[in-house]
């Protein structure tokens, strides 16, 4: 067999050990959450779902990939970063497991996530950001000393955004499924396996995410977002020239700008800027539209301009325009429609 043949039997392997790994976890969610004691209760206050669900759906999606990434480990081929991901997906794993279980404070898990995101860049260099292309410069920006900073700037704040817009059903899956799709479209042959078996595992648990049968998690959460940031960060230092930096921020505009305001505009009323509310996009976009449409009309904001981007890479900066364009207006929709009940009643008052 030819090494296109052997690739291509490999991710076809994987793709097929992602899914039904994942559909096992799915099918077992309520006797495994119960036994891990990951079962979500509501509470009547921000927990307004019908019924206990297990909070299983990270399980479903990062077990068949640390499977895959171990079973890689004795090949010799990219053992490093197989190794860096393996650690990394299962270290935040745990550390999402333990927000889901305690609810840690968010300094001891914003700690714990730099910790774990230096100790993965130091062991994999290849992880780290060591300079900026950007599409529309003709030269690169080198970090030099700043690298490793921003490497860790990067990681941690895209690790808050996700878990800050996993907050309805089909949400933060899509997204991720979206992400590494996009990364399939540019990542090395090697890593192909790794990221069909990612989709693959995503696919499904989405499925049963969609039907409220078992929710993400914190642990699931922190664990995609680990990788899929990572994955982003080696994927551009291997193929800058045809994925500049600038594509990849287009890639997770939307949830990083969300987060950034609402950390902005809770520090501006003088919360803490982790003060949980119910002004997240997700949260204006369903004030308007039902869960369905809300969800499309999400997935479309982060999905959209990115294909239009990887398709037509020129109008990379047109697409970031419309997607901030679009976010805007999305607020001031709101905002109006939130003052006008105001407005009427003082106008009857």
């Amino acid at each position: 067999m030819d090494a296109g043949g052997e690739l291509a039997a490999v991710m076809l392997l994987a793709t097929f050990a992602g899914a039904t790994i994942s559909l096992l976890v799915c099918l077992y969610a309520n006797p495994l959450a119960i036994r891990l004691g990951l079962m979500d209760v509501p509470d009547g206050r921000r927990k307004v779902h019908a019924r206990a669900t297990p909070l299983i759906g990270g399980l479903a999606v990062i077990l068949p990939v640390l499977a895959f990434g171990l079973c890689q480990l004795p090949l010799g081929d990219n053992a490093a970063l197989s190794g860096g991901l393996v650690a990394a997906g299962a270290a935040f794993f745990v550390l999402g497991l333990w927000d889901d279980r305690r609810h840690i404070r968010p300094l001891v898990r914003l700690a714990s996530s730099l910790a774990l995101f230096w100790a993965v860049v130091h062991a994999v260099p290849s992880l780290q950001v060591e300079f900026l292309s950007f599409s529309f410069l003709n030269q690169a920006v080198f970090l030099e000393g700043w690298s490793r900073f921003f490497t860790l700037l990067c990681l941690v704040g895209l690790i808050n955004a996700i878990n800050m817009a996993d907050g309805k059903n089909g949400l933060v899956m899509g997204m991720a499924l979206i992400w590494t799709c996009l990364l399939l479209a540019h990542a090395p042959p090697e890593l192909w396996p790794l990221l069909g078996c990612l989709a693959a595992g995503l696919a499904v648990a989405l499925a049963f995410n969609l039907q409220g049968a078992l929710f993400l998690g914190d642990g699931g959460a922190y664990a995609l977002a680990a990788l899929l940031g990572l994955l982003s960060t080696h994927c551009y230092g291997v193929g800058f020239v045809e994925l500049p930096a600038d594509e990849i921020a287009l890639w997770f505009l939307i949830p990083v700008v969300d987060c950034l305001r609402l950390m902005a505009s809770r520090l501006l009323r003088g919360h803490s800027p982790f003060t949980p509310d119910r002004n997240h996009l997700h949260h204006i976009l369903f004030r308007r539209l039902s869960w369905r449409w809300g969800l499309v009309a999400y997935l479309s904001l982060v999905a959209l301009p990115a294909i239009g981007a990887n398709l037509s890479p020129e109008t990379l900066p047109l697409w970031a325009i419309v997607s901030l364009t679009a976010y805007a207006l999305l607020l001031v929709g709101d905002a109006r429609a939130l003052a006008q009940p105001l407005g009427v009643k003082r106008a009857l008052g």
